[in-house]
């Protein structure tokens, strides 16, 4: 038996899965080939788990194709085509500080890192993307046995996590050299439009319409959910665990506000009213729903970069 394969048996005895997958992305971000890579890019691109990441990595991929003239591409790469193509800005798709495995406490205050870097920051309603964490969890990784209602307790990975990284992120968004918040749900009111912009912020010249166009109904949930039945990327990030659960499945429902199905009055109510008390208003999310609803009818088109440099 392989020292590694040991490891792995230690681990799963000791923890589980939860354990095992938990060291493999420390393994990952430690490594001098993830340390190379993000000294290497122009852009990051970040999100907290379950924030619409795959969706706006595989849209953003097809365009910088287009805009190149390639065929053959990988559309889920944590380095987007411009790290080896001229001309093309080399954008980075990272989960940051891993946030989803750590308790408030644990997450990392500074960004200072990043101060050279453009950020693409994605958010997404905390309400949606603790609930679509948990499916994660129970359906993909297989690294939680408990129900919803405890899984919103969690010490580690819910809903106060969330909340503390989004509140670390308004509070560092000046380190960067430049800074971009891109909410999901502006996404899924007008996603060319929001697409655009990014591609704006990183650096693409020309941006062409039509590529916008094509990547964005390349992108559509229905494509993407097509894709994942058939595996035809053979990647296991978009490929459904199980094809006769919906709830296994990377695109699971993409519902902006979805979390109405799962969870009763009085979570919600509770989350509402943590969400009011502790989460920095610069995401939008602190306001009742109907008033969020109207907010997605006007999606925001700027980047925050002004607001931060007022802020120093």
């Amino acid at each position: 038996m392989s020292i590694r394969r040991m490891l792995r048996e230690l681990l799963m005895r000791a923890g589980g899965r939860r354990s095992v997958m938990r060291a493999r992305l420390l393994k990952r971000a430690l490594s001098w080939k993830t340390i190379r890579a993000q000294h290497e890019a122009d852009v990051m691109l970040i999100s907290y788990k379950k924030s619409g990441r795959t969706w706006l990595t595989m849209m953003l991929s097809r365009c910088l194709a287009s805009h190149a003239l390639l065929e053959e591409v990988d559309y889920l790469a944590t380095d987007l085509i411009g790290g080896s193509v001229a001309g093309l800005p080399h954008i980075r798709i990272s989960h940051d500080d891993n946030p989803h495995w750590k308790a408030p406490a644990k997450l990392s205050r500074s960004k200072w890192r990043y101060r050279r870097k453009k950020v693409i920051l994605l958010v997404r309603d905390p309400r949606d993307v603790v609930v679509s964490l948990y499916f994660q969890r129970t359906k993909r990784d297989r690294a939680y046995t408990g129900t919803l209602h405890d899984f919103l307790h969690e010490r580690e990975g819910s809903l106060d996590t969330i909340l503390e990284y989004y509140n670390i992120w308004a509070e560092q968004r000046a380190r960067p050299r430049d800074f971009c918040l891109v909410r999901y749900e502006d996404l899924k009111v007008n996603a060319a439009t929001e697409l655009e912009r990014i591609l704006r912020f990183a650096g693409v010249d020309p941006i062409i319409d039509a590529h916008v166009r094509e990547a964005v109904q390349f992108g559509s949930f229905e494509n993407m959910r097509a894709m994942e039945a058939a595996n035809s990327l053979q990647r296991g990030r978009l490929r459904a665990r199980d094809p006769n659960d919906q709830e296994s499945f990377k695109t699971r429902k993409g519902k902006v506000g979805g979390y109405v199905d799962y969870l009763n009055a009085a979570e919600i109510e509770w989350m509402e009213r943590k969400i009011a008390r502790t989460l920095d208003p610069m995401f939008g999310y602190c306001e009742p729903p109907q008033v969020r609803s109207a907010q997605r009818a006007r999606p925001a088109r700027e980047t925050v970069a002004a607001e931060s440099s007022q802020s120093l």
